[in-house]
């Protein structure tokens, strides 16, 4: 599977098109530097959850699959509090 074009594959990929598309190109350097800190945070924390969440499994097992929705649902209600303003 192919990442989009927009973010890439690594980490500072996805941070650099993340603060590409979120932040304004006046953004002060304080507010750079905790958000960067903070995206670095949640993409440790998901792998966390990925290591010690999925099966060691060759194939995806019901309850890798139940993670992965799991983890899907908690992005969309998220988003939808974001753009609700409760986030």
């Amino acid at each position: 599977m192919n990442a989009p074009a927009k973010y890439g594959r690594t980490l500072a990929e996805q941070w650099n098109g993340y603060r590409r598309s979120v932040m304004p190109p006046t953004v002060g350097e304080t507010q750079l530097r905790e958000t960067r800190r903070a995206f670095y945070a949640g993409a440790q924390a998901l792998q966390q959850v990925m290591l010690h969440g999925v099966s060691n499994e060759p194939d995806m097992t019901d309850g890798d699959e139940r993670l992965m929705r799991a983890i899907d649902a908690e992005f969309e209600r998220f988003a939808a509090d974001v753009k609700a303003g409760r986030a």
